[in-house]
């Protein structure tokens, strides 16, 4: 099924469900922002809030993410909940003025989750997207204790042990280590 997209009418007063299945390819995400493994799934519930619309739900789905660590590429099975406004395009949001005149210090504080619609029909797929695009992590780690490669040999540590001499190694700061030793002997 595709992403649902309901028009103002059908959401009655007292809101409306919704479940289904989201291709990938319909959130058009990038490839930075990990890889889609299946579908994703989709449960969102839409109530009339004044003018808008409040839209909350939870889109879950499997990744498949980098380590940067030991760059395996490992699963990440998320759950992203979502609490979001939409807005008509005439009704102030996102720090716009009320009017041409109006400053930004008389505005009152305005939610980072406010998403304008102009059509009759409610898009998902831009905000849906966002969603994702936050919550990817900037340093995936397939897991929290990942001990990386050698950077001597170049071996999975989290697989086995290299062998290489892990104190011997030069580090680039050791000169300044040293001339900071010399200065304090002085």
């Amino acid at each position: 099924m595709a992403l649902p997209k309901p028009h103002l009418t059908e959401v009655p007063d007292s809101g409306l469900s919704l479940v289904c299945e989201v291709q990938p390819d319909e959130l058009a995400l990038g490839p930075d922002d990990g890889r889609v493994q299946g579908e994703l799934s989709l449960s969102v519930e839409i109530a009339k809030a004044g003018t808008g619309l409040s839209v909350t739900g939870v889109l879950t789905g499997s990744f498949l993410r980098q380590c940067v660590r030991c760059l395996t590429e490992y699963e990440d099975v998320v759950s992203l909940p979502f609490a979001v406004e939409y807005r008509h395009e005439e009704s102030p949001a996102r720090g716009r003025p009320k009017s041409p005149g109006a400053e930004a210090r008389d505005l009152p504080e305005l939610e980072d989750e406010v998403y304008l619609f102009d059509g009759e029909r409610l898009e998902l797929a831009e905000m849906l997207r966002e969603q994702v695009i936050l919550t990817t992590p900037m340093q995936p780690l397939c897991h929290e204790d990942c001990q990386g490669l050698c950077p001597v040999c170049g071996q999975n540590l989290n697989e086995r042990q290299c062998g290489c001499p892990g104190e011997g190694l030069e580090s680039p700061f050791a000169v300044l280590k040293a001339k900071a030793g010399k200065q304090k002997r002085v």
